[in-house]
């Protein structure tokens, strides 16, 4: 009997990951603006890669939400979690990759033990900026 209730776990569970919608969100940024300070990287050649590799796992293209340099910016990719969050069930997969630019920022609720929180740097965030001192204080990143 114990046997037979695990064959069945195991069935309805596998058969639940098949029925599972997949969905991903690629953002790459490879071209930020000149005014920003950030150097050009090859981010944006990720994309076809991932792409691919999300294909072979039969994630469907119109699933597969692509953000790409300008449309990347801070509310670009705001929307897209909101998109993104909008078609997500129960039960779904989803995927997220980011390639760009990464920097750390001030730790703005104290949790860090080194004072620094980790951000992710989209298309309209700037290299430098003063936390205390400045027009611009991280909003972007």
């Amino acid at each position: 009997m114990k046997k037979l209730i695990l064959f069945l776990c195991v069935l309805f569970g596998f058969a639940s990951i098949m029925h599972a919608k997949k969905h991903a969100l690629i953002i790459a940024i490879g071209d930020y603006p000149v005014e920003t300070g950030w150097s050009q990287i090859s981010s944006t050649n990720d994309i076809d890669l991932i792409t691919k590799a999300l294909n072979n796992k039969d994630f469907d293209n119109s699933d597969i939400l692509i953000l790409k340099d300008e449309r990347a910016t801070r509310k670009g990719m705001e929307n897209a979690f909101e998109q993104l969050l909008s078609k997500v069930k129960k039960g779904d997969i989803v995927t997220i990759h980011y390639s760009g630019h990464g920097q750390q920022v001030f730790d703005d609720n104290g949790d860090e033990p080194d004072g620094w929180d980790e951000a992710l740097v989209p298309f309209d965030a700037p290299i430098s900026y003063n936390f205390r001192n400045s027009n611009y204080q991280g909003e972007n990143h």
